[in-house]
């Protein structure tokens, strides 16, 4: 009778999972995360040693920052732009790939993807949207070293 009981359960958990990856996957594509992620597996490789470099890095993915945009869209700012770039959008594209005040150290970056064959990575490429887990570990990496070495995760 355990046995019995015990393949119930098991069937039961089976379905309850698979319930909410179906439920979790749909949801995704209506969220900023749904831009990075398209499934509900757990991803070993968006961990690293350092938990404020993960916190920026799962801010960033899912939108909830400290950036002027983010804030404005909350209230708690009363302008959306980037700090040295007036006239744009304080938002993680924005810090990550375009403002001019992380030039070297976007450079930086470019040229440590250079030999990953990145050479115009996206939003979603930096924070470890890609299908391949190892190249993902390798970019997540890489895009840590920015992050710490800009000296932005405060406002992350």
């Amino acid at each position: 009778m355990t046995t019995d009981l015990t393949d119930s359960l098991t069937n039961l958990q089976t379905t309850c999972n698979r319930h909410w990856d179906n439920e979790l996957t749909d949801a995704l594509q209506y969220t900023s995360l749904g831009r990075i992620r398209h499934d509900t597996r757990h991803h070993w490789w968006t961990h690293s040693p350092s938990r404020a470099l993960d916190t920026a890095v799962t801010r960033l993915r899912i939108g909830h920052t400290r950036l002027n945009a983010h804030l404005h869209k909350l209230g708690m700012t009363a302008d959306p732009h980037c700090p040295w770039c007036p006239t744009y959008p304080d938002t993680p594209e924005h810090l990550l790939l375009q403002c001019p005040r992380h030039h070297s150290h976007r450079t930086a970056l470019l040229q440590s993807l250079s030999p990953l064959l990145l050479r115009r990575p996206t939003l979603a490429d930096l924070l470890g949207g890609s299908s391949d887990p190892g190249l993902a570990f390798k970019i997540l990496k890489h895009t840590r070293t920015f992050l710490h070495k800009s000296g932005q995760l405060h406002r992350i």
